[in-house]
């Protein structure tokens, strides 16, 4: 059993932070939330407006207005990936900005993400080149963290069927 989860940032930078995270669960069922970068510790100050513009589209006045606290994120995330052996994201990107997440408010994840080609060695003979061959059949991603960890989920299950 296995969860899907994505983030979006501020850019892409060893200074940007994630703005957004969604996930998939087996059942199907999915969340995402808009994270408030005013509420983490340390300097999340860094901003792409590109980023913004040609990307994701949030914009960090509606961050700060409609996003939740890096804490209660956190929390979130530890009660309900916990239970899963395979917690997993499809890019060092997303390991990077989970890292930057729980640092923000002193915290360890109860899970372990794991990058879906390390997870794809060690569980069957497929491999990167074969996921992405997968994602790139479903057409572009919609740099939504929910509605992106949703094509994760179905170019993995589309692959190990």
């Amino acid at each position: 059993m296995w969860v899907t989860l994505d983030f979006e940032a501020s850019g892409l930078s060893l200074t940007s932070y994630p703005i957004e995270v969604g996930y998939v669960l087996p059942s199907g069922d999915s969340n995402s939330f808009l994270i408030d970068p005013s509420t983490a510790s340390g300097h999340w100050h860094h901003w792409d407006k590109e980023a913004e513009t040609q990307i994701h589209g949030i914009s960090r006045d509606r961050l700060v207005s409609e996003g939740a606290s890096v804490l209660a994120v956190c929390q979130h995330l530890n009660q309900t990936l916990a239970p899963f052996d395979h917690v997993l994201c499809d890019s060092q990107w997303d390991l990077f900005w989970m890292g930057r997440l729980y640092k923000a408010c002193y915290m360890r994840p109860s899970f372990t993400l794991m990058e879906i080609n390390q997870w794809l060695k060690k569980h069957s003979e497929l491999n990167r080149r074969d996921f992405s061959r997968e994602m790139k059949a479903l057409g572009p991603a919609p740099h939504r963290a929910e509605e992106d960890a949703l094509q994760i989920r179905r170019a993995l299950e589309s692959l190990l069927k």
